[in-house]
């Protein structure tokens, strides 16, 4: 029992001599037992089984396109965070990795928790203020309920995303558990390290002054997830297919910048539904313009969507350094055929 709980629990108490015995009086002693047992069973059916998990989830390891990252993976200040994977409150999903390009700042928070709500208020007004920057908030939920978590965020007003770590595996992954409770609050540089830790409520202006500083530090100017690799949706419900550079594998999901639109976004699984094919022009490939019919060789790298009959619908997509790392080792053009499921059925150098 921590010092709060004993606290709690010294004020609900009467004052009496602990060394007085114990005296029975009839019927009276059998309800406040039976009382206690009932009171006791509630308790264990909130923590135990009312967070009911909606689904899989929890610490997973880095995805392969951020494999090569030699640093330690931890929960300190210099290390990489801990990759998760999370059902959202919405019923989405949150991979903290998605996120790699833009700071983030991961809240892990529960209800019941004190600080917590005195807390989110002041990270609220953080986000108003500083995600047009690129600034993103997240909020991790602690072994409760949706129901519970719900109604916290309709109290508060809360729009940034709620994953739900229901049996508390994230936290405990980011040194959380036992006396080290919440609100635990983690600065999480666009390289995924860990650049500062809240451990406890921060006041209202330690909030202002550190997101703000956080925030223009590394200023995206970009709302929402930045071009890159991605974590794909699954296949279909029914199927169990890994992601991969393989035929047969789910490919990566791409969120890419389009070439000719400022601001606009393609995402690979926003096909889903059709085939396409993928061009994938590494930087530096001087034969990829004569293999595309191109009139520039791209030498900065580019991707290019091909329609399902290569013939059609060519689209410019911007090159990442996310592609950069997985696709362009061998310096050579990259047709990659993926069927309306998601998975790669033909991977070559030349259009047919």
């Amino acid at each position: 029992m921590n010092d709060t709980d004993a606290s709690r629990e010294s004020a609900d108490l009467p004052d009496e001599n602990p060394n007085r015995p114990r005296e029975y009086h009839g019927a009276r002693t059998v309800i406040a037992g039976a009382g206690v047992v009932a009171a006791v069973a509630a308790a264990l059916w909130l923590t135990l089984l009312q967070p009911s998990p909606g689904g899989d989830g929890g610490v997973v390891d880095l995805p392969y396109w951020h494999a090569n990252d030699t640093r330690d993976v931890g929960s300190r200040v210099g290390q990489l965070a801990p990759d998760f994977d999370l059902q959202t409150l919405d019923g989405g999903r949150f991979r903290l990795s998605d996120w790699r390009g833009q700071p983030v700042l991961i809240n892990f928070w529960a209800s019941w928790c004190g600080p917590c709500r005195r807390e989110v208020p002041a990270l609220i007004r953080a986000l108003d203020q500083h995600g047009a920057k690129g600034l993103t908030i997240v909020g991790v939920n602690i072994e409760e309920s949706t129901s519970v978590a719900q109604d916290f965020v309709g109290e508060f007003g809360v729009e940034y995303p709620i994953p739900m770590d229901f049996d508390g595996a994230v936290f405990r992954a980011y040194g959380g558990g036992g006396p080290s409770g919440p609100p635990r609050s983690f600065f999480i540089d666009p390289d995924g390290v860990i650049v500062h830790i809240w451990a406890g409520q921060a006041p209202d202006e330690v909030v202002e002054e550190h997101t703000a500083a956080f925030a223009d530090a590394f200023a995206t100017g970009r709302v929402g997830q930045l071009p890159g690799l991605k974590s794909p949706p699954p296949a279909d419900a029914d199927d169990d297919v890994a992601t991969g550079l393989e035929v047969g594998l789910l490919a990566p999901d791409m969120l890419l910048a389009l070439a000719d639109e400022p601001n606009g976004r393609w995402l690979l699984s926003s096909e889903r539904g059709r085939p396409v094919t993928i061009a994938i022009v590494p930087p530096g490939c001087l034969r990829c313009a004569d293999a595309l019919g191109l009139q520039d060789a791209r030498l900065g790298g580019a991707v290019f969507l091909l329609g399902d009959d290569q013939g059609t619908e060519r689209r410019e997509l911007a090159w990442s350094r996310d592609l950069d790392r997985v696709y362009g080792s061998d310096g050579d053009l990259q047709l990659i055929q993926i069927d309306e499921r998601g998975v790669i059925r033909s991977i070559s150098d030349t259009l047919e």
